[in-house]
């Protein structure tokens, strides 16, 4: 037998003040666990956060939390922006190049007349 099966388990809630299990105990630890780990994930998201938004890493002092959304906000928006500006310098370049395919056909078909002509 092993070492742990020789030990009585401890029990994952400590018993009420009559030592019996107590529901509203357990209950209130079980609400206080889980909000631990929800507030644990939250910070790690933070922190997630701020190791991808620029200029909240490598600050000496740590960025609050309202400075990384902030920054988050800021970076997402000049994303959209920078979007927007490029999509448009896309359709842009998009006529330039339809226009200059015109202008290449345009001017073949005139070479071709013109050797026609030169043939006669």
């Amino acid at each position: 037998m092993s070492d742990i099966e020789d030990e009585p388990s401890a029990p994952s809630v400590a018993p009420g003040p009559s030592g019996q299990f107590d529901p509203k105990r357990h209950a209130r630890e079980q609400h206080n666990a889980l909000e631990r780990r929800r507030r644990d994930n939250i910070k790690d998201m933070y922190t997630s956060l701020r190791e991808v938004v620029p200029d909240t890493t490598g600050e000496r002092v740590q960025a609050s939390r309202a400075v990384i959304l902030k920054k988050a906000i800021e970076t997402i928006e000049k994303g959209q922006s920078d979007r927007t500006k490029l999509s448009a310098e896309i359709t842009e370049q998009e006529t330039k190049n339809a226009k200059l395919r015109e202008e290449i056909a345009r001017l073949k078909s005139k070479k071709e007349a013109a050797a026609l002509l030169a043939k006669k």
